[in-house]
């Protein structure tokens, strides 16, 4: 095989790393994409890959990490694979197979290494603590997990914040209003690979 065809193959698929806090806007962006380019790309969630159980749950040890590698490995070659189709369950009952564009959002996706290396792309959407606090308020309904929020989510998020950041290929606004963050994240997918 040449070089050149060996180079085709390996682009074949654009991955692209969606990270960012709790409450970032990174879902919300990615799912609006998802609506606007049905069928287009294949929209991978971290949080479907949550262990049944885990003393932290903001931390990588709550995560099925190493499930997410097998499967981001396996539609890299061109492969099927099976994610879980919920969170907390374990089951990998959803099959899904490869598309041009694979999205893969989650808030501790640049912390494993060996991930991290999976990414062609890699955009962090940046956020304050107070909206994490009162997005998170926002989408809960009612002010009970405050104590939660401020003295573990923020918390335990701010570990791992830096270290996403510097990997980084991109940072994002998460603070401006939707419409903006999907208008840039758009433009960065379109300017990779058309969609």
């Amino acid at each position: 095989m040449s070089k050149s065809t060996l180079r085709a193959v390996k682009n074949k698929y654009l991955i692209i790393g969606v990270a960012g806090r709790s409450c970032s806007g990174k879902s919300t962006v990615v799912k609006a994409l998802e609506e606007k380019y049905k069928g287009k790309f294949l929209h991978i969630c971290q949080d479907k890959f949550f262990k049944k159980k885990a003393e932290n749950w903001e931390s990588p040890d709550s995560l099925r990490m190493e499930r997410l590698i097998y499967s981001i490995k396996k539609l890299k070659s061109g492969q099927s694979t099976h994610i879980p189709a919920h969170r907390w369950t374990e089951v990998f009952d959803r099959e899904v197979v490869p598309h041009e564009v694979i999205i893969v959002e989650g808030y501790l996706l640049f912390v494993d290494k060996e991930l991290t290396k999976l990414f062609d792309k890699k955009i962090w959407v940046e956020v304050s603590d107070a909206n994490v606090l009162f997005r998170r308020l926002k989408r809960d309904g009612h002010t009970k997990g405050v104590n939660y929020v401020m003295n573990h989510v923020i918390s335990e998020s701010k570990k791992y914040e830096e270290l996403q950041r510097r990997e980084a290929d991109i940072i994002i606004d998460g603070n401006a209003p939707k419409e903006e963050i999907l208008k840039e994240l758009e433009n960065h997918i379109r300017k990779w690979r058309i969609i």
